[in-house]
């Protein structure tokens, strides 16, 4: 047998005898959080021993710990819908809020089913046979403690057991690795007296060192801080001290769910549960992320249509691995669709499918991938974490628009949209129909109703036809700020989505356009800098952050990247420019007032440090 062990950062591994555990359960659950919560319930409801593990001192993770108390998207079903409505009816009668009422839920639930906790409890290493795990060694109290399990659950959401166990792992965007901005919750009494909190983009920070992680708190707190004394109408309580890391190491699966399978429908035979939310990736440095995403989130406008995301188990198994399943934010994905599948209450339904499988597997005494799909299926079917009615395919959602979402192929309905300042379908539309439809765009390019030309032509643009260059260029050269209406927040301005289009199609002849962009001292004189200088939820703008001036620069930097990756006779001098542009912190400047760490400040800072590491190149 081997014992698996992390040290400085790096696995470890020793041949060892046969482990003396102190004791054997059938599951036993890493993390107990958001998903490992549900994963001891549900894995001890169907009868199984289960022990539940964490670092903290209490269960339910950033539902509780981190007091993100409601939902954005996900769907309810399951057990959590039940223990949401226990938790509303204690919150009401013993608590200021559900907070303390839903841990209170849980842990009596927990000991009803006869399950165990260990908290602040930490799993040091895991135990293998072969690919198979056999256990895990702890570390509580100031001493080791060694337990078997037939089943081991990583809910860490970090997939920190997953890779000692031996499971490779990845983290962040393609282009510079990053991962989306984390959370830090501030809680505070209102004038009527009633308990509320905000929910505050903190920036970006690398959770796994520790001293990052330490200043990217107190920066968080900081500036929260600077929020609170703006309106001395709300009384603060304090600031959550579990901050909400939204992405880190995600397991390689044995079926990874990419943003290509998302949005192309990918049913799944043996879904265990379903995700449902919008790219909500937040960090508004678009240009850095992957040409998919950038297609639907800005040339399309579409950052707020919601897809449904069917998760099986072998999306949930760490590849090459037996006795071992993952439940959390971490399960295999790939960057784009880690901001779609983590919602809470999606990640409650992963806990819990991954809590039913293990305990099946402990009652027929077989691996987890051994289990009858339909055993499974009818049990999760049974508490409603499972309906056909999950399966919600694509929508508008929202109070100001709810729809589902049809891809049109009728040149005449394509050519009315593409007039409209809501074109966002439209315009996809064209992308997944392709060359069938360039004809048509074609023949719009020279209409005289400009809407339509334009629209034409960021559609024509998605075909990867370079014949909507020309009219891309006009619109740059306009400085077009009209900003389309598809969506409820983060809608587009037009020459934005010319910018990016144009790096796209790697069009050199933009060259001068875009490089006059980034070196002119004038260019930010320009009126249209200046024309939308109110806070807007149409484009989730904030005061202190010139969103029109950083998006026009932060594509043009990343799209002269992309036309030197392809014309190599421009290398030379887009390099050159774009090592003037960010030699110094100007363009940081000129975005945003906030100060070094604050989510603002680092998102410019992202596209700097991104076109000054191609320039090094």
């Amino acid at each position: 047998m081997r014992h698996r062990y992390m040290e400085e950062g790096l696995v470890r591994e020793v041949e060892v005898e046969q482990p003396a555990f102190a004791q054997h359960v059938d599951v036993l659950v890493a993390g107990v959080g958001t998903a490992g919560a549900l994963a001891v319930i549900a894995a001890s409801a169907q009868g199984a021993s289960v022990l539940g593990i964490d670092r903290l001192p209490g269960i339910g993770g950033m539902g509780t710990m981190g007091y993100v108390s409601g939902y954005y998207y996900g769907l309810p079903g399951g057990m959590h819908v039940d223990i949401d409505e226990a938790t509303a009816k204690m919150g009401r009668e013993h608590f200021l809020d559900r907070v303390e009422a839903k841990k209170t839920i849980m842990e009596d639930l927990i000991t009803k089913h006869g399950a165990s906790l260990a908290l602040n409890t930490v799993v040091t290493g895991v135990f293998m046979e072969g690919d198979t795990v056999k256990g895990v060694s702890l570390w509580s109290e100031g001493k080791p403690w060694l337990v078997g399990c037939q089943t081991l659950i990583d809910a860490t959401a970090d997939a920190v057991v997953s890779m000692m166990a031996g499971s490779a792992t990845r983290s962040g965007r393609e282009s510079d690795g990053r991962t989306m901005p984390f959370t830090s919750v501030k809680v505070w009494l209102t004038a009527h007296g009633s308990i509320s909190r905000t929910n505050h983009d903190s920036g970006y920070v690398n959770q796994y060192d520790p001293f990052e992680l330490s200043r990217g708190i107190m920066q968080a707190h900081a500036s929260q801080q600077l929020a609170v004394f703006e309106d001395v109408s709300k009384r603060v309580l304090f600031f959550a001290p579990f901050i909400g890391i939204r992405e880190g190491r995600i397991i390689e699966a044995e079926q990874m769910i990419t943003i290509q399978d998302v949005l192309a429908g990918r049913p799944e035979a043996e879904t265990l549960f379903y995700g449902y939310a919008d790219f909500d990736k937040h960090g508004k440095d678009h240009a850095l992320e992957s040409i998919e995403l950038q297609d639907l989130y800005v040339a399309a406008n579409l950052s707020t249509a919601c897809f449904s995301v069917p998760v099986s188990r072998r999306t949930m198994t760490p590849k090459g691995i037996k006795g071992l399943l993952a439940a959390g934010r971490h399960i295999g994905m790939d960057h784009e669709v880690a901001s779609l599948l983590r919602m809470q209450r999606d990640m409650q339904k992963c806990g819990e499918s991954a809590g039913v499988l293990a305990a099946l597997a402990a009652r027929s005494g077989v691996d987890v991938s051994q289990v009858p799909y339909e055993e499974v299926r009818d049990i999760l079917r049974a508490s409603g974490a499972l309906t056909d009615e999950h399966n919600r395919g694509v929508m508008f959602d929202d109070s100001f628009r709810r729809e589902t979402i049809e891809w049109m192929n009728d040149p005449a309905d394509i050519r009315e949209a593409l007039a409209s300042e809501m074109p966002g379908v439209a315009i996809y539309s064209c992308k997944l129909l392709g060359r069938s439809i360039a004809p048509h765009l074609i023949a719009w390019l020279t209409d005289r109703d400009v809407e339509l030309r334009y629209g034409a032509a960021i559609a024509l643009a998605l075909t990867g036809d370079p014949a909507a260059a020309p009219v891309l260029r006009e619109m740059v050269e306009r400085r077009d700020a009209l900003y389309f209406k598809d969506c409820r927040r983060t809608n587009q301005f037009r020459s934005v989505i010319a910018v990016y289009l144009l790096g796209r199609l790697a069009d050199a002849a933009s060259v001068p356009l875009l490089s006059r962009m980034l070196t002119d001292e004038e260019e930010y004189g320009r009126p249209l800098y200046h024309v939308i200088k109110e806070p807007s939820y149409k484009l989730n703008t904030c005061k202190e952050f010139n969103e029109l001036y950083f998006q026009l620069m932060s594509h043009a930097a990343v799209a002269l990247v992309r036309i030197a990756e392809q014309h190599a006779e421009h290398e030379a001098s887009i390099k050159s420019t774009l090592g003037e542009a960010f030699a110094d912190e100007r363009h940081i400047r000129r975005t945003t007032s906030l100060p070094e760490g604050t989510f603002e400040y680092d998102t410019m800072a992202n596209i700097r440090h991104f076109t000054l590491n191609f320039c090094r190149g």
